[in-house]
């Protein structure tokens, strides 16, 4: 096996607070040379774990940000070879596709998709040894469509057009298909003209003003409430929001020149300012009648928004936009549209990389935590051993537990303020290998960040309930508890009002706050070094930032102790002995 004497360099990419790094690191093969976040705090936190070392932070020399997709990293190209045999990439770069079934989305296309092909241009223009990347479970999944562009020379749109597509495809079968957006499926059939003429106005190049998220979201919890009962009674909170979004409905429909375009959508704006009027006076109106004005308005305005995106998103539509009339009134349009990790994969083989993917469960490798997470991991085809890689296998059959996370830190009070993030750290008993592990390289008996949040009366009461009854979510509360706050409590997810056990592995850490996860034992909102330590950090990782900006950091994190586990699997594959063994420390 090759003893390979320096260190990898390593490029994070949307870094986070640094939880691939710190795996990568811990094997002792890596050292990192640059990273890439735009999230201020949770690059405060990166550069505090890593020396305090601000110049990591790769920036745009134009806007001085960490916008990956303002960065050209062909400087950490090795101009005299092919790849950069020192040199390995890694990163997490969000995902969401586009799925038919959720017609609740605002959006049809995620810009986050982008950020995927910023991932592979980084690859491209690197040509690291090696790389990473990391996402969630269902990356791999139907309902993650990409869409084929148009061809841009020199920007992102490179990388999704069809002619980059058919290079990497090579002779081999092609990878993406003829498919159908539904832009809009409705039944308010008397709407059809008025339909038909903004599909005409969209593809003649106009523009219309749109309703922002915050409206669409009001106006859809109004039509909830008319759902619900007669009349929709608004607090004052509600009739300020409702009083802006009438404002802002009065312009929809103006074109750039200020000029209504059509007698139809004048009425329907009428109508829907008329009936949101009247809900705010409490006025008499028919419940029925007013949900068809409101709900007839939102899908307007999302038709309008979905026509707008295909050209923002520069997406190559084969066909136009096209009206069919029967029980219902459906516009879809034919686009081509291809599997992203099908995609990465081709690509990656049409750059020299043997690869591996599937998905990996933190909990087999020494993570107190249930988490699943895709993996890609890609080696040049000329410095990996095998031909086809492996994931990384399994390294335990007992998980630990919670216990053996946290239940040294029950007798330790939890500061309520981030500026107290210092506490003193003494416990009688013995630690358990997961607690030595933590503790490794703190040097005085200290934790720090273990701060939680001053629960508020109602939640203490849910706290206190739960811990009475040996209840385990926010579904095992009384009906009196439940729909306090809650619109529709048989909504609300299982995550919600969490009630750890210290018998079991926790499920997957979110921002814990905002799910309000109570301590297995004490009657108090989990903290944020508890929930540090149930995704692996070791106690010597300081998190910065405000209460909320730390949790979200934490919950947004890869596990250290996972991505040391693939970190370790891409080393070996290499022929490359890892510096330190996680199987021997555990």
């Amino acid at each position: 096996m090759s003893n390979f004497m320096n260190k990898f360099k390593l490029i994070d990419l949307f870094a986070g607070a640094g939880g691939l790094s710190s795996g990568f690191l811990q094997t002792g093969n890596f050292e990192v040379i640059g990273a890439v976040e735009l999230n201020k705090e949770a690059r405060e936190t990166y550069v505090l774990n890593h020396g305090g070392n601000e110049n990591l932070i790769i920036t745009s020399p134009e806007t001085k940000t960490s916008d990956i997709s303002l960065i050209d990293f062909r400087k950490y190209s090795d101009s005299e070879t092919l790849y950069n045999e020192d040199l390995v990439v890694i990163g997490g770069p969000p995902c969401q596709g586009f799925s038919n079934a959720n017609r609740q989305k605002n959006y049809l296309i995620s810009g986050n998709n982008q950020l995927v092909k910023e991932f592979a241009r980084v690859i491209n223009e690197t040509k690291p040894v090696a790389f990473l990347m990391e996402n969630v479970k269902t990356m791999n999944s139907k309902t993650h469509k990409f869409f084929v562009t148009k061809h841009i020379p020199n920007t992102i749109y490179e990388y999704s057009s069809l002619e980059h597509l058919r290079k990497i495809a090579e002779n081999k079968k092609p990878f993406w298909q003829e498919d159908e957006l539904v832009l809009l499926e409705t039944r308010h059939n008397k709407h059809k003209e008025l339909i038909q003429t903004l599909i005409n106005f969209c593809n003649e190049g106009s523009k219309i003003v749109l309703l922002n998220d915050s409206d669409l979201s009001r106006m859809r919890s109004l039509i909830k409430k008319l759902k619900k009962g007669n009349v929709a009674r608004l607090s004052g909170k509600e009739v300020f929001e409702t009083k802006r979004l009438i404002s802002n409905i009065q312009i929809i429909g103006e074109s750039e020149d200020g000029v209504f375009l059509d007698s139809n959508l004048v009425d329907l704006i009428s109508k829907t300012v008329s009936i949101l009027k009247k809900i705010i006076t409490e006025e008499g109106y028919n419940n029925f009648q007013a949900i068809d004005v409101l709900e007839s308005f939102i899908e307007i305005n999302q038709l309008l928004r979905y026509q707008k995106e295909l050209k923002d998103e520069n997406i190559l539509v084969t066909d136009e936009v096209f009206l069919s009339v029967s029980d219902v009134c459906k516009v879809t349009v034919k686009v081509l549209s291809y599997n992203i990790v099908k995609y990465l994969q081709c690509f990656f083989d049409y750059m020299g990389y043997n690869m591996t993917s599937g998905v990996v469960n933190s909990k087999d490798f020494f993570v107190p935590q249930k988490r699943q997470r895709f993996i890609l991991m890609g080696i040049v085809k000329d410095k990996s051993i095998n031909t086809q890689l492996e994931l990384p296998q399994p390294k335990t059959n007992n998980a630990f537990t919670v216990a053996d996370a946290i239940k040294d830190l029950e007798l330790v009070v939890p500061s309520k303020n981030v500026s107290d993030d210092e506490k003193i750290y003494k416990v009688k008993n013995a630690l358990t290998k997961m607690q030595d592990y933590y503790r490794n390289g703190m040097d005085k008996d200290l934790i720090y960040n273990h701060v939680n949040t001053d629960s508020e009366p109602l939640s203490k009461k849910r706290f206190q309930e739960l811990s009475a009854i040996g209840g385990r979510n926010f579904h095992s509360l009384s009906d009196e508890l439940k729909n306090i706050s809650y619109t529709d409590s048989s909504r609300t997810q299982n995550t919600v009002y969490l009630k750890l056990s210290y018998e079991e592995p926790a499920p997957t850490v979110v921002n814990v706050r905002k799910s309000m996860w109570q301590h297995p034992k004490n009657i108090e909102a989990l903290s944020i070094r508890e929930a540090a330590r149930l995704q692996s950090f070791k106690d010597n990782y300081k998190f910065v930032g405000s209460k909320d900006k730390q949790y979200q950091q934490i919950g947004n994190a890869v596990p250290p102790l996972l991505a040391r586990a693939i970190a370790e699997s891409m080393l070996l594959q290499m022929g490359v002995k890892p510096k330190k063994m996680l199987i021997k420390e555990f």
